[in-house]
């Protein structure tokens, strides 16, 4: 019996946490306590692009196998780099790194995960493009102090985080829509990182928050030390230090060159609108 107990407890953890974790949870049952602990942890959420569009439009049969399989991976993903899935919401999954087992590296982690995330969901959009359109899969990490833990009561339970640091990774994710990018991530991760890999974006003037947060776009590191990324890394540097003759004259160049590079075509917009600095207003 106590065999069999401890079997199913196995098969219900492993739904929400990495299986690597599973038998250290066991080992610590007053993690499961309803309750909660204030902790320094990453949040990763995810979206996908036209998710409603794609339901309605499809048939269940094939509508609901492709959304299950795009879950899947993206969980699994997870699992890999040991997260916590915190919830799934229609087609969009929330992760935790930090919690319930303290993990250090829980920043490093975070963007890990978000970059393998963006490489299975891009692999799946390519694959199955010849008969569905599916969108693209957008990423906002970000990192805080959060009160995680369970609430509810003693029939039901939701192990969640609350705090203004998940707040913040849902509308970083939205911040992809501005800049055309995938994976968005906050300065409060990035100084949590000993080598990170990616670019500013700019400063984003979030809505309900006093000040700009600093967000970057990570980055696989091939294309971190590129030569399209250090040109990036010139023009914007001229632009945050205000000499706009000369981050025009760069942008325009680097939209010549790289026309698919969405970013640059957007500060480039930007400027050629009168626009100056790099805060940018970001709704939502």
């Amino acid at each position: 019996l106590e065999a069999a107990t401890l079997e199913k407890a196995n098969v219900q953890l492993g739904r929400y946490f990495s299986p690597n974790l599973v038998p250290r949870l066991l080992d610590s049952p007053e993690l499961f306590a309803v309750g909660g602990r204030r902790l320094d942890v990453s949040f990763v959420f995810t979206d996908l692009q036209g998710f409603t569009t794609l339901v309605e439009t499809l048939e269940p049969n094939v509508a609901v196998p492709l959304i299950n399989r795009y879950l899947n991976e993206l969980v699994e993903v997870a699992f890999r780099h040991e997260g916590t899935v915190d919830k799934i919401v229609g087609d969009a999954v929330h992760v935790i790194f930090g919690a319930p087992t303290d993990q250090p590296d829980h920043a490093a982690r975070a963007v890990r995960c978000a970059l393998e995330m963006d490489e299975v969901a891009e692999r799946l959009r390519v694959l199955v493009a010849p008969e569905i359109q599916l969108g693209v899969t957008r990423i906002g990490v970000n990192s805080g102090l959060a009160v995680v833990g369970n609430f509810g009561g003693d029939a039901l339970f939701d192990y969640t985080a609350h705090g203004d640091a998940i707040n913040t990774a849902a509308r970083l994710e939205g911040a992809n829509k501005v800049f055309g990018t995938r994976i968005c991530v906050s300065v409060n991760t990035v100084e949590r990182i000993d080598q990170f890999v990616g670019r500013p974006l700019g400063s984003l003037q979030l809505r309900g928050r006093a000040h700009p947060l600093e967000a970057f776009e990570a980055l696989p590191v091939d294309e971190g030390v590129s030569e399209r990324v250090a040109l990036y890394l010139r023009a914007y540097s001229s632009l945050a230090e205000g000499a706009m003759a000369t981050a025009a004259e760069q942008f325009t160049k680097l939209s010549a060159r790289y026309p698919d590079d969405q970013v640059v075509a957007f500060y480039n917009t930007r400027i050629g609108a009168g626009e100056r600095g790099t805060v940018i207003e970001v709704g939502g």
